[in-house]
């Protein structure tokens, strides 16, 4: 069983684009690449979204 401190709150896209953690430019990206019907943490966003701005382009 995991304790308080092991467990990260998770959000949904909607809430992570209302969040006043991210600037306008930021929430752009992740309107792109997160999905409605799925959960993310804080961290797994920001993650998600370095990953898809540092990644090669074609």
């Amino acid at each position: 069983m995991k304790t308080t401190d092991q467990q990260a709150s998770s959000f949904g896209k909607v809430q992570i684009m209302q969040s006043t953690l991210f600037s306008p430019q930021a929430k752009d990206v992740l309107d792109v690449i997160l999905e409605e019907n799925k959960s993310y943490t804080l961290e797994n966003a920001k993650q998600l979204m370095e990953f898809f701005l540092n990644k090669e382009a074609n």
